[in-house]
Formats: structure tokens, C-alpha cells, sequence
């Protein structure tokens, strides 16, 4: 996923004036626990050990007190939600008005886990007046510059090699061993994975179709996929698709898996399934009154899906809970074609 795309979408939805509520305060003063709600027994699993790009963070015994910097995607906090482990602060939702993730609603309570902003800047005494034991922030695009300060507060994971480069399993396998919950992650792993399966199973139709995946967020311009490598198209080809070929080529951003495509350019996106997200209303007009977009064979033929910027960010950055939620939100788009 591109950094770049990533950064403006979140600063354009910012500025569209999506309320930014404020953290929400944990009265009870207890910390989270995290063996979960089945109070499995993990002292056995620690000490453990965790390699990644800015050191090996060591872990001597089952984290209590967990806090998730990143808004560069969710699988962090994904993972713990699916272990059965509260969080007591996590990043919140920059495109939401009430700050949490949407697939997430029936999860996060509010009352036990604050929510922070950590967009623009992360308020390291903030962080640590929360006395983490374990500071998760595998999703933190920012963290170059975050991880000596984190880490100076509570021992600190981050990302492997690059941000963006883990896989969603690769996340949820670190979680789990950093919680003592190693085998439930791979539970997790295949309780996801079935997800996905079981929608190629739903609709074999979707075997050797082609998409375009496509997001509005500037004006007389469309960020696509335009690579197979894409963490989206890569989900997208476990239910069948392939990415249109007219995509393949464009110009990237930043050498990324992120087309562009200019307004005299928008056919390119005709597939047996054009899937796009706007973040404005006036965005989505300007791009489907263009001739380009009308004589569109997937528009012609009711195969043209508007869906919303959430799925879309999903999509391309996938988290174990989040995926599911996506692609249902994308049956639409599937029914067409059965």
C-alpha cells in the first residue's frame, strides 16, 4: 500500500471535517488482562524474544497493560481483539466520526480502551501516563522517528523490515507469541483464511474475472491498484479475480503498488467489476460524469460498485477481523457477476 496514498487520504478526510473525538477516559483504573476472557494460563510461553527492523524486544512475562500506536492499519489491534486482549489505549479511527473501527464496534469498549490520536503526532507522556508493559506498533508508518521514544517508555514491536510489508498472518503471528498466545493465533489465522475461502465457495463465478479497486480522493485524478503485488489484489485473487490488465501499466506512485490515472485516462478502469470509494460526494459526481466513465462496458452492464473508504483502506492494508467485514461489504459487487 502507498505511503503516500495512505497519508493523503487520512489528511484529505481529516480536513473534510470528520470530527476528531477526543480520547475517551478508563475510569476503572484496572489493567486489561491479557490472557483474555478465557484466563488461558501463558506464564509458560515468556520469556520470549522478538526480532524486528529497530531492535529484539525481549518479553519476560505476559503483558498486562497493552497500548497500539499506528494508523497505518489495524492488524495490531486486530490480533488482540481475536486473542481475547483488551487493550487499554489504541490509535483511533482517522475516518470515523466516533473514532472507532468499524468492524470493530462489537469489540472495543470505550470504557476499558482509550482511543488516541495519533495522526498527526504521537503524545509520547501521554503514552506513557497509560504505564504500558508492551507497546505494539507494527502499523506505525511514523515509526522511524517514534521508536527510540516508545521505547523509552515500554518495551516496543515494531515492523519487520519496512512498514506495509508484513503480511496480515505475519501481524497476527507476532501478536500472538508477544501475548503468549501462539496457538490461538493460528486459529485466528485459519478462522480468516476459512472467511475467504468460504466466499470463492459462495460465488465460483468469480473465478478468472477481472476488477479495477479504485479510490477518489483528489479532484480530476483516481489512485488504483495497479499490481498484483498489492496485499488487496492478492485478497482479491483468493476469491478468484484478477486485476484488469489495462491497469498493469500506468504510472505508479512512488514506484508503489498505486496507479494513477488522470480524467482523460478513467477507461482504463473497465473491468468485469469497477469497485471505487469517494470522499466526497462532489468527488464521485465529477468522476461519473465523464463520457469516459458512462461508456464504461461495467457501467453499461450494472457492474459498477461505489463502496466507502473504509473497505477500500481494508482491503489494501487487511487485518484478521477486518477482512471479512470488507469483503461482505463488497457482495454487492459479487452478486453482480453470479
Amino acid at each position: 500500500m502507498s505511503r503516500k496514498l495512505l497519508t493523503t487520504l487520512l489528511t484529505v478526510t481529516l480536513a473534510a471535517a470528520l470530527a476528531a473525538c477526543g480520547s475517551v477516559k478508563d475510569d476503572s483504573n484496572s489493567s486489561s488482562d491479557a490472557s483474555g476472557d478465557a484466563k488461558t494460563d501463558t506464564s509458560s510461553a515468556f520469556p520470549v524474544s522478538i526480532k524486528h527492523k529497530f531492535a529484539t524486544t525481549q518479553i519476560t512475562k505476559a503483558p498486562e497493560r497493552i497500548v497500539v500506536i499506528g494508523n497505518g492499519g489495524t492488524d495490531d489491534i486486530d490480533a488482540l481483539y481475536a486473542l481475547g486482549v483488551t487493550p487499554v489505549a489504541i490509535s483511533k479511527d482517522a475516518l470515523t466520526k466516533d473514532g472507532v473501527y468499524p468492524w470493530l464496534k462489537d469489540r472495543i469498549d470505550t470504557e476499558k480502551t482509550e482511543l488516541l490520536d495519533t495522526l498527526t503526532a504521537v503524545d509520547y507522556e501521554k503514552v506513557a501516563s497509560l504505564q504500558p508493559d508492551l507497546i505494539l506498533a507494527t502499523s506505525d508508518f511514523t515509526l522511524d522517528k517514534d521508536y527510540k521514544k516508545l521505547a523509552a517508555v515500554a518495551p516496543t514491536i515494531g515492523y519487520e523490515t519496512a512498514w506495509g510489508q508484513q503480511t496480515w498472518q505475519e501481524h497476527v503471528q507476532v501478536v500472538a507469541k508477544a501475548v503468549g498466545k501462539e496457538e490461538q493465533g493460528e486459529q485466528v489465522i485459519k478462522e480468516t483464511e476459512d472467511s475467504i475461502a468460504a466466499v470463492k465457495a459462495k460465488h465460483p463465478k468469480l473465478q478468472g474475472k477481472t476488477y479495477s479497486l479504485s479510490i477518489g480522493n483528489t479532484p480530476a485524478k483516481i489512485f488504483t491498484i495497479a499490481s498484483e503485488d498489492d496485499f488487496a489484489a492478492k485478497l482479491m485473487s483468493q476469491v478468484g479475480m484478477g486485476l484488469t490488465p489495462s491497469v498493469k501499466n500506468i504510472k505508479t506512485v512512488n514506484g508503489s503498488p498505486t496507479g494513477e490515472l488522470s480524467f482523460e485516462q478513467l477507461d482504463k478502469l473497465d473491468a468485469d467489476l469497477v469497485v471505487i470509494a469517494f470522499t466526497t460526494p462532489d468527488l464521485k459526481k465529477a468522476f461519473e460524469a465523464s463520457d469516459l466513465v458512462k461508456n464504461m462496458s461495467a457501467v453499461k452492464d450494472d457492474k459498477y460498485v461505489v463502496t466507502d473508504v473504509a473497505t477500500i483502506s481494508q482491503l489494501r492494508s487487511p487485518s484478521a477481523l477486518g477482512i471479512p467485514w470488507a469483503l461482505n461489504n463488497l457482495e454487492p459487487g459479487f452478486k453482480k457477476l453470479d
